[in-house]
């Protein structure tokens, strides 16, 4: 059997991305490997959202060319949100590529791939084509959580990103065509969905008749067999009174709200083209809290946009310090090219940002660590996705809130089984626990 061997960079989409790759490809009869030595053909999933992973990317792509001097045959493909912003700089710089291929381009994998095995110069492919909702996983790939993409593309035009170019337009999938494929994956043993959007609580306001996120959730909320649902990413924007109430009032709708405020400075947000204020984020973080009290909140953070003064840091600071996150994602800026954002003045210097990064995640991992506490000694539920790590006698899940938890089942219960777990130890990176004597002590966090 022909084989595949994936290497993915980047967000939660490209990942779903790649599982849908190997998943069609499986369907044209090839098996994934994880060993690119014996593949036959070798895909790179691309980041383009800072220039760090591009560099990856070029790297990766140098030691692929010594691996095809001794397999001429290999055929090597670049995919993802790079490969629909540089095409023509990785042709040029990467003569080991036989393919391009943008994330439109995904549902024609097969065909792409026979193409390029039989072409004597580079296939490039990154136009627009149709929306098409692919559900094809690899074989193997655990069905007990699973990422369900409900709508494509993002039209926000924030001043550093690139999505709008390399993803396209906002487009939803119908509601009807996600529950049948949620019914599948629990039909396979899937316990969780995380539902995925570049803007995903704009969803379905570009479909007739419109809908909305909050809608979706009542209806994904009644397949049966399923326990949890998850959502990312959101946008301030976009972030409603009803949906706030879904998010409260939908069973399996999961205690954790990704909310990206990436500046505290009213004046970035603006340059930023984000479309809020830090008084109306905050003012939704309070809708949030009040909706549900123990509301697990992450967020994005960046540092160093241009024109960021010790002022404008400071207003970050102090945002952050009022939310107290659960666990963000600090980034320092990075120029990406054709984005209004890369021509701007008063570009921070590298200096800057790293000692403005150094100081923002200190104090991001100390309020998360002081977050952390409040699950002490409360039982919650668990769902079981595994083995633990440093401990191949202990499970390992996670909680409602989002927090993997560690404990010993005592031989009661199995990976995809929900446990009844009470917290005893609070460590940086987790949770420690024990089995509760009884499963109905297991509480929601916010119920």
């Amino acid at each position: 059997m022909t084989k595949l061997h994936l290497i993915t960079y980047g967000c939660q989409m490209n990942e779903y991305d790649s599982e849908r790759v190997a998943g069609l490809l499986r369907d044209c009869a090839y098996e994934l490997t994880d060993d690119q030595r014996d593949a036959d053909v070798i895909i790179v999933n691309t980041c383009a959202i800072r220039e760090k992973a591009e560099d990856k990317v070029f790297s990766t792509l140098g030691q692929l060319r010594l691996l095809k001097a001794k397999k001429p045959g290999l055929v090597v493909g670049v995919m993802g949100c790079m490969a629909q912003l540089r095409q023509d700089e990785i042709v040029r710089r990467a003569p080991v590529v036989d393919l391009v291929f943008g994330s439109p381009a995904i549902a024609r994998v097969g065909e792409l791939v026979e193409r390029a095995r039989k072409a004597q110069r580079p296939i490039v492919e990154t136009g627009e084509g149709p929306l098409v909702k692919i559900t094809a996983k690899p074989a193997g790939t655990s069905r007990l959580k699973a990422y369900v993409t409900v709508m494509e593309g993002c039209e926000k035009h924030c001043t550093f990103c690139v999505v709008p170019t390399t993803r396209g337009r906002e487009r939803s999938h119908p509601p009807e065509t996600i529950v049948a494929e949620i019914r599948g994956l629990v039909a396979e043993g899937c316990r969780e969905v995380t539902l995925l959007g570049q803007t995903v609580n704009a969803y379905g306001r570009d479909l007739t008749p419109a809908t909305d996120l909050a809608e979706l959730f009542s209806r994904v909320n009644e397949v049966d067999g399923l326990t949890r649902i998850r959502f990312t990413t959101s946008n301030p924007y976009n972030l409603t009174p009803k949906l706030v109430r879904a998010f409260r009032d939908v069973p399996k709708v999961c205690e954790w709200f990704h909310l990206p405020l990436q500046s505290g400075s009213n004046l970035l947000l603006e340059r930023m083209n984000r479309g809020y204020t830090r008084e109306r984020y905050l003012a939704l973080i309070d809708e949030l809290r009040d909706a549900v009290p123990d509301v697990s909140l992450s967020t994005d953070l960046i540092v160093g946009f241009p024109g960021e003064t010790e002022s404008d840091f400071a207003a970050t600071l102090d945002v952050v310090e009022r939310v107290r996150y659960d666990n963000a994602f600090v980034f320092r800026y990075s120029r990406r090219p054709g984005t209004p954002a890369a021509t701007m003045p008063d570009q921070v210097p590298d200096e800057v940002k790293a000692e403005r990064n150094a100081r923002l995640l200190t104090l991001t991992t100390r309020l998360a660590a002081e977050r952390s506490q409040r699950l002490l000694g409360r039982t919650v539920e668990v769902l079981v996705d595994g083995v633990s790590r440093k401990a191949a006698a202990e499970l390992s899940g996670r909680t409602r809130c989002n927090r993997v938890v560690n404990f010993d089942g005592r031989g009661r219960v199995r990976v995809g089984d929900l446990a009844a777990v009470t917290i005893m130890d609070v460590l940086p990176h987790s949770l420690r626990g024990t089995l509760a004597v009884e499963a109905e002590e297991a509480v929601c966090l916010s119920r």
